[in-house]
């Protein structure tokens, strides 16, 4: 998804539109490159070093006894009867496998962390949870909140985690149907999937400027609250 191409002119004319029957406001905001998931590449570098030596074992490998197998023969000998250098043969096969584990935490961590991998390996409710997290952000930080009469409503949208959500201000939760919300992210989504990415968006501000005009129409100066520009972050 995060290579469509997105008319901002278009979107930007839309929100013009639907403004222009209501007094709400409405903002749309698109989040084209992945969000940080820097947890999934630790948690997979940990979690494959330490099944190292359990694998290891799997397929017969047994560090410690490659360690004696490569001792010279004297030593090997004089190993059977003294206890103290089969401790130490111990250490450095425990040695051995903590660097082993070291390594592939090291080798796993840098692969995953700078490709794709890291947001494929990241399980789809963290990647919702975060794109939420990130929408209501959002919400904030453009002041949606802070709209005369509460009537601010945000359409967004967060391309790599294939996530949409609208979000309403109290004013409108207050007398707009839930449902008018659902059918909206209905509508971005059929476009999107279908790989118009501007028509997604005009297509959502069309009908969420319906649902606002029906309870907020336009009061005698109307004034515009908020730029009505397609936000990308």
């Amino acid at each position: 998804m995060g290579t469509l191409k997105i008319d901002h002119a278009r979107i930007n004319a839309a929100i013009a539109r639907a403004e222009e029957t209501t007094s709400g406001e409405i903002t749309c905001v698109i989040k084209a490159k992945s969000l940080d998931y820097a947890e999934t590449p630790l948690a997979w570098g940990f979690g494959i070093a330490l099944v190292t030596p359990f694998i290891l074992a799997l397929f017969g490998i047994n560090i410690e006894d490659t360690i004696s197998a490569h001792l010279p023969s004297a030593i090997a000998g004089w190993e059977a009867s003294h206890a103290g250098l089969a401790d130490y043969n111990h250490l450095q096969a425990l040695a051995i496998y903590s660097l082993i584990q070291v390594a592939i935490f090291l080798i796993v961590y840098a692969i995953i962390r700078f490709s794709p991998l890291k947001l494929l390996l990241t399980p789809k409710a963290t990647k919702h949870r975060r794109a939420h997290e990130k929408a209501k952000e959002q919400f904030y930080a453009r002041g949606l909140h802070l709209t005369t009469g509460q009537t601010g409503v945000m359409i967004f949208c967060a391309l790599e985690e294939h996530f949409v959500e609208v979000i309403a201000d109290q004013g409108i939760y207050s007398k707009v149907d839930p449902s008018v919300w659902n059918e909206t992210i209905d509508v971005l989504l059929k476009h999107i999937q279908s790989g118009d990415l501007t028509t997604a968006f005009e297509a959502a501000v069309e009908k969420c400027g319906a649902a606002l005009s029906a309870h907020f129409p336009p009061d005698e100066n109307n004034p515009n609250e908020l730029p009505d520009v397609l936000i990308e972050i």
